[in-house]
């Protein structure tokens, strides 16, 4: 049964004024601005078991409809357990993932044994790397985290001769940077990279353009069905073209 306990915050009219009339610093007072701030920028842990290991990973921001990159999807969590079956050997395979964000596929493809790079926008990799340094300690091949934004001086991105796989999961959320993913997804492969998309219909118009530009650009040699998700969740396997 819930706990009660005391209610120490008040309102900035109710609140107990010294001498000098103003509140006292040991009370709380609650406005609508720290409130929202509060629900806004408040933190998350949410707990796995992959591979054999348990997960922790941290959200933040979670109250804020803007940070895609700090709070974890759906998607992330049904391709991880797709990846944990064994349909794709990774072991000692070379990988990068875009758009890694919390980093939970990232993380349960190197406890896999694969050798992963995970990427992300600068702003996203402060909550990215302490998740994933607390989740793959001990793997044969430590991960590395980097920044990368999508179709933005690729040159100068310090990619390795060869991946295996190139992969990701909700990265279609914003038409504007769709011309820019393909661009990455084209520079980072080769002809024997398999590519990996984890993808989640939600809007459906926005959603159906990427999939036109992306298959004018790739080969989809099949579309797998993640478990349990129904037909708006699927698993793009490509290669170029």
């Amino acid at each position: 049964m819930p706990i009660e306990t005391e209610d120490t915050t008040t309102s900035p009219e109710d609140a107990p004024k010294g001498a000098d009339g103003e509140i006292s610093e040991d009370v709380v007072v609650w406005t609508k601005e720290t409130i929202y701030e509060m629900m806004r920028s408040r933190s998350r842990d949410q707990n796995f078991h992959f591979v054999g290991r348990d997960i922790v990973i941290t959200e933040r921001n979670v109250g804020d409809m803007t940070a895609i990159g700090t709070k974890l999807w759906t998607t992330a969590d049904v391709f991880s357990q797709y990846l944990e079956s064994g349909v794709f050997p990774l072991k000692d395979k070379k990988v990068i993932e875009l758009g890694s964000g919390t980093g939970l596929v990232g993380i349960v493809t190197s406890l896999l044994g694969a050798d992963v790079t995970l990427t992300d926008l600068p702003d996203i990799i402060y909550n990215l790397e302490p998740n994933v340094a607390i989740n793959t300690r001990g793997v044969k091949h430590p991960p590395t985290v980097c920044p990368l934004a999508w179709g933005v001086d690729l040159q100068a991105f310090p990619k390795a001769a060869h991946y295996d796989y190139v992969i990701g999961s909700d990265l279609v959320y914003d038409a504007e940077v769709f011309e820019g993913l393909i661009q990455t997804i084209k520079y980072l492969s080769d002809s024997k990279t398999t590519i990996l998309l984890g993808f989640h219909l939600r809007v459906p118009d926005r959603d159906l353009k990427f999939l036109n530009m992306f298959t004018k650009e790739f080969n989809v040699v099949k579309e797998h069905e993640l478990p349990n998700q129904g037909k708006a969740v699927r698993l793009y396997e490509a290669r170029t073209k």
